[in-house]
């Protein structure tokens, strides 16, 4: 049986008896598959992660930090060169309840723009300096459709995290994200500061030819992520000059940050990061705040942070951007853009048109219908 042919049947697996599992690849990595013999889903106290190896964090953008959830890999199947045997999923129990359906119709043009004008309005008053607005799409998708779509992406997107996701609490969801929290190896850290966005074929020869918004997006992430590096005790914080990173249908500008922990706990550091001002804001609690007043969906997952965990090896956990949640037939795409004084309600609506054809025009190329519900 060839390599893919183990594969798709491994993914198929996963869904059909829905089993709590993660299928992830990484930049420049093989498509593994972690997979519970049991459904139910452990959580561990963030002080205590540096007791763990090989799980698979899933953390919502609403974080409980003395509750992260895990999914262990007593299951542990990497689709490389030579393939895996897959015999061991058919020992795997999965959720027996029904799966969770999408609710709500998305979020429409004129409440999303009303909320980048109620967001200027609280920048303009001091309040904050930037907010990341979310909103929501539903787009018509049956559930085979994700093994096609998850190998898609991992085909077209080399620079993300592909991960295909179900736990029974969260439920089941699909992204391919460019923006990594943290890489880990050893003491040595690395953090992507990511904000500002263009339509990929409209980016400038050099970042610093980037409007004087997104600039200032990024600035403002930059130094966020080198003040949490300082705040838990982390030396030589080093940030590297802007650049652009081109993720699928966007481009986005990106610092990369350095830093050595020492003794300093990694998880100490995950914590202080998350969330980030590149999918909250900044100041991070009034601009939280002003998230869960406006926003009328759940996150769940989107902007939190998922990704596999090794405290005695490589750590790469990243940002959940550029995902969907998969309900009955029907799947929620989410996108946001950061608002800030110099923001236009019309072209932050368009910024997140752009960030939700990602998912939705491959739907329709899978389903064969061409529309989204």
């Amino acid at each position: 049986m060839s390599n893919d042919t183990l594969l798709h049947e491994a993914l198929s697996r996963c869904l059909g008896k829905r089993l709590t599992f993660a299928a992830f690849r990484a930049p420049g990595m093989p498509i593994t598959i972690w997979a519970q013999r049991e459904p139910g889903v452990e959580t561990v106290d963030g002080r205590l992660l540096w007791e763990l190896n090989d799980v698979f964090l899933v953390a919502p953008f609403e974080l409980d930090p003395a509750h992260i959830a895990m999914i262990r890999s007593d299951v542990d199947l990497s689709f490389g060169e030579f393939g895996s045997d897959i015999s061991a999923l058919f020992e795997c129990r999965g959720d027996e309840r029904p799966p969770m359906p999408v609710e709500g119709e998305g979020t429409g043009q004129k409440a999303y723009t009303d909320a980048v004008v109620a967001a200027k309005a609280g920048i303009a008053a001091g309040r904050m300096t930037k907010v990341v607005l979310s909103r929501t799409r539903v787009a018509r998708m049956p559930e085979a459709d994700l093994i096609p779509l998850f190998l898609r992406a991992c085909q077209e997107r080399p620079r993300a995290f592909v991960a295909l996701v179900r736990t029974p609490g969260s439920g089941l969801w699909l992204g391919a994200s460019p923006e990594r929290l943290i890489l880990a190896q050893e003491d040595h850290v690395r953090v992507d500061a990511l904000a500002g966005t263009m339509p990929a074929g409209a980016v400038p020869d050099s970042a610093d030819a980037w409007g004087a918004k997104e600039r200032d997006e990024q600035r403002i992430v930059t130094e966020a992520v080198m003040a949490a590096l300082r705040s838990v005790g982390a030396v030589h914080v080093m940030a590297r000059d802007p650049e652009t990173l081109l993720a699928g249908e966007v481009a986005h500008l990106r610092t990369r940050v350095e830093a050595d922990l020492g003794a300093v706990p990694l998880s100490d550091l995950v914590l202080a990061l998350h969330p980030t001002p590149a999918v909250c804001g900044a100041p991070r609690e009034a601009a939280r705040e002003f998230i869960r007043n406006t926003e009328e969906h759940d996150r769940g997952l989107y902007t939190g942070f998922w990704g596999p965990w090794s405290a005695d090896g490589r750590t790469e956990l990243y940002v959940n951007i550029r995902c969907l949640r998969h309900g009955v037939d029907h799947a929620l795409i989410y996108a946001g853009a950061g608002i800030t004084a110099g923001s236009d309600p019309r072209l932050e609506w368009e910024e997140t048109e752009q960030k939700t054809r990602i998912w939705a025009r491959p739907v329709a190329d899978v389903d064969g219908t061409g529309s989204q519900a």
